[in-house]
């Protein structure tokens, strides 16, 4: 396991994320700004902004406008297209595989089963799986986004955004299982404020399966915490914005 100087964030930092509600909404160059800071060096503001203004060629609004390979505005922003969405869904799923993928390389199956944690669910030893072997689902889920998102944008003709380098906020199992009902919570969220966004009906099916999963987890871990699993009638959507904002708080450097 590291040590708090190689991990370089604290409790406190943890407790402050798991506190936020979500940013202020901004237009689509600072949500292409955000992406491309997101998901790493490798996918630049000008390649979404290329793919995405190919994507929206032959449209009604026309074609780019500002010289920068976007799309004009639209009542003062632009427009965000279905590769836009999802790259930004790709975004969300590489965080999140990457941050499943850090913690079981940190901690065995023998003290996962050992924290406080799992002894909420464990405790009864009724349990087919334990919490560790649940986890694994969850991160093998997240690299199936991962890899279903990469082929999809790539046969609609755009790149991929690719994996960033990330430092997540926690110190022990409980943080993380604190944390991870946060992050899984904002990935309901995001998919919930973007699927209307999508053009392609084709598209809108895959996309809400995939939300109906990330709900499962974020029930999951609501459990591990002792929260309620399912505390309101109704989940609010966060705008793609506000959800970049947040995931910005992840990257190193």
């Amino acid at each position: 396991m590291t040590d708090d100087t190689d991990r370089g964030r604290s409790a406190e930092r943890a407790s402050e994320l798991i506190d936020r509600v979500g940013g202020q909404s901004a237009s689509r160059r600072a949500f292409l700004g955000n992406t491309a800071k997101v998901g790493g060096g490798a996918l630049t503001l000008s390649a979404i902004g290329g793919s995405a203004a190919a994507h929206k060629s032959d449209d009604s609004h026309g074609g780019d406008k500002s010289g920068d390979g976007m799309d004009g505005d639209m009542n003062g922003d632009d427009e965000v297209t279905d590769l836009d969405v999802l790259n930004y869904a790709l975004t969300l799923e590489h965080l999140e595989a990457t941050y499943y993928n850090e913690f079981l390389s940190e901690y065995s199956e023998s003290e996962v089963e050992n924290s406080s944690v799992a002894k909420v669910l464990t405790g009864g030893g009724n349990d087919r799986y334990t919490v560790y072997q649940k986890i694994q689902q969850v991160r093998d889920h997240e690299e199936a986004h991962v890899d279903t998102l990469t082929e999809t944008i790539e046969k609609l003709g755009g790149e991929p955004v690719e994996a960033g380098e990330y430092s997540f906020p926690y110190e022990s199992i409980e943080e993380f299982a604190a944390l991870s009902a946060t992050i899984e919570a904002v990935g309901v969220s995001a998919y919930a404020g973007a699927a209307p966004l999508i053009e392609n009906a084709d598209l809108i099916p895959p996309a809400l399966s995939i939300h109906s999963v990330e709900a499962r987890h974020t029930a999951y871990f609501n459990v591990l915490n002792t929260t309620n699993p399912f505390p309101d009638a109704f989940d609010e959507p966060r705008t793609m914005e506000e959800v970049l904002a947040i995931a910005s708080d992840f990257i190193e450097g």
